[in-house]
């Protein structure tokens, strides 16, 4: 069934482990940008040999290659950054307009790796852009949380970063064992442990919190 996905997801063990910078293709064919996979830090690179840093260093010494990917959106201009060891989230936007158009804020600025906040879990934390433009969903994917992730090209005061289900499904676990599946609603969507084939259906919404919502299926 994950042949029929139709969502993008920002997971990177696969080809970036081991991979310290990675460029990223954008519509803009002139510009790519170039994402230090350890440390966080984001840069335009034009296809004349200019440069400008989007974002410095999240971790200034940072060791361990793909800790952080970049997740593309509908907006030919935004990108999402992603903290894969603390779910920590940001909106990276690039420009031919000039440096005062580059920037990256914050969308989730602590870590949700709660109480391991220390921790270097590979993948842990996993984005899945929906079919509305703005939003994602981000995953706890060894403990099965979930957040609804919004970000925005027009006001900054609007970025979001809310939970479906701060409740740990698992315990003791340390890889990879949750993934989530969309439903024929574009709200909606399973969430499945692959370890034991527990699922549970839950919906994000624009509407507010009486419309979000997780429940075991039996």
């Amino acid at each position: 069934m994950r042949t029929e996905l139709v969502f993008l997801f920002c997971a990177i063990s696969y080809f970036a482990n081991g991979q310290t910078y990675k460029m990223y293709a954008t519509q803009n064919l002139h510009n790519q940008l170039r994402l230090n996979t350890a440390t966080g830090e984001v840069k335009q690179i034009q296809d004349d040999g200019q440069s400008w840093t989007i974002g410095e260093a999240v971790e200034e010494y940072g060791s361990k290659d793909g800790r952080y990917c970049l997740a593309k959106t509908q907006n030919m201009w935004t990108f999402l950054m992603l903290d894969t060891y603390s779910g920590k989230t940001w909106q990276v936007q690039f420009s031919v307009k000039g440096s005062d158009y580059m920037f990256r804020v914050p969308l989730q600025g602590y870590s949700l790796a709660y109480p391991d906040t220390e921790s270097i879990w590979t993948n842990r934390f996993q984005l899945f852009a929906t079919k509305n433009m703005w939003t994602f969903i981000l995953l706890d994917s060894y403990r099965g949380r979930l957040w609804q992730v919004q970000y925005s090209s027009s006001d900054l005061d609007n970025l979001m970063c809310i939970p479906i289900n701060e409740t740990d499904l698992v315990s003791n676990v340390e890889k990879c064992t949750f993934t989530i599946q969309p439903l024929t609603s574009m709200y909606q969507y399973y969430l499945i442990n692959e370890s034991n084939g527990d699922m549970w259906k839950f919906q994000w919404s624009t509407k507010g919190g009486d419309y979000r919502w997780i429940n075991k299926v039996n």
